[in-house]
């Protein structure tokens, strides 16, 4: 390679350098989540896959919002069920309720607000299980060299 293709090929380097910092921070975003859904099986929770696809890119519940300013890059990502934060904060019922339903025939509880049977929820705290959290941290211990991984690969590919 001589100067001339070595010159342009930094030009179109720094053409597509958004690209490429759009294209990082979206697969550090789904290892994020990858290690959200690893920490919630390690968990041994029961979940009907609701909870575990809500963090997944695409799925209705998922929270998955790109920002793009001048000086950085940022990319949030979650679940939009309410569940998904009392299972990893804890929370509190503070009063009795009734909640209408029935139990199937293979025992699983299954809500309906027209059944007249159902059961009586009592006041009590659930300790938070820091799925989120925990997974954050250890993706954290290993942030800077996937991202260096990443960075490199995309090195590699522009001057190719």
């Amino acid at each position: 390679m001589d100067f001339k293709q070595f010159e342009e090929r930094m030009r179109r380097l720094n053409k597509n350098v958004p690209e490429i910092m759009q294209r990082i921070v979206y697969h550090l975003g789904e290892e994020l989540l990858n290690h959200v859904i690893d920490e919630l099986g390690s968990q041994d929770l029961i979940d009907t896959g609701t909870l575990w696809n809500s963090f997944s890119q695409g799925d209705r519940n998922n929270i998955w919002e790109f920002d793009r300013d001048r000086d950085s890059l940022t990319l949030e990502v979650g679940s939009n069920l309410t569940y998904a934060q009392h299972l990893n904060d804890g929370y509190t019922i503070d009063k009795s309720y009734f909640v209408p339903g029935y139990w199937n025939s293979v025992g699983k509880f299954i809500y309906d607000p027209s059944a007249k049977g159902g059961f009586m929820v009592k006041p009590r705290s659930f300790i938070g299980r820091k799925y989120f959290d925990i997974a954050l941290k250890d993706f954290q211990g290993g942030m800077k060299a996937l991202l260096e991984k990443l960075l490199q690969a995309e090195l590699e590919r522009m001057v190719k």
